[in-house]
């Protein structure tokens, strides 16, 4: 977290329009499927619409097959290379470089990353999150999550204050039809 990312820095108001005006998604549910590169991960990209920029924003939905480690993210490729906006639930305690103490520098997670006016990354907790309460809840289910994160960011659901739903795409061993008794014709022995 020590580089300066010079874009955001020199296009700073831009860049909160980015994080915190309106935005919608369009696709609900999204589908969380197997990462190309690494199976231990699904993942998501869709695309957002910003009330005021026309650009090509989306956000990414990232979890681990194993429970409690998600990520959030948007990205806007053509303003920054890397994700402007995320939210890690899980993973290392990052160091804020501040003129505060050395030991109220580090935040753990869960928490957001995003940049201040200078283009210095920094990661910070909500109030939501400064809760221990709460900040369990939402590490425990990635609905919460992303529905933090959809406050948080200023994102809406087809145009609505809600939160898309999350579903994995799992495939179907075999096609299981409720109306038909899968034992019908098969006989016992007592």
């Amino acid at each position: 977290m020590n580089k300066i990312n010079t874009i955001v820095r020199d296009n700073f108001e831009y860049f909160k329009d980015l994080s915190y005006r309106e935005k919608n998604l369009s696709t609900n549910p999204i589908i969380l499927e197997t990462k190309r590169n690494n199976r231990d991960w699904l993942k998501k990209t869709t695309k957002i619409d910003h009330s005021t920029i026309q650009e090509n924003i989306t956000l990414i939905v990232e979890k681990k097959l194993s429970i409690y480690k998600y990520g959030i993210k948007l990205h806007c490729p053509n303003f920054t290379e890397k994700p402007y906006f995320r939210f890690d639930s899980d993973g290392p305690a990052h160091r804020n470089k501040t003129e505060l103490p050395l030991s109220e520098q580090i935040i753990t997670t869960p928490h957001f990353n995003t940049f201040d006016e200078k283009g210095q990354e920094f990661a910070y907790k909500s109030e939501t999150l400064k809760s221990e309460k709460d900040a369990k809840a939402i590490v425990e289910n990635l609905d919460f999550g992303i529905s933090h994160f959809f406050q948080e960011t200023n994102i809406k659901t087809n145009g609505k204050a809600e939160y898309p739903e999350i579903k994995v795409d799992e495939p179907e061993l075999f096609k299981v039809e409720p109306e038909t008794d899968p034992l019908n014709g098969i006989d016992f022995l007592d």
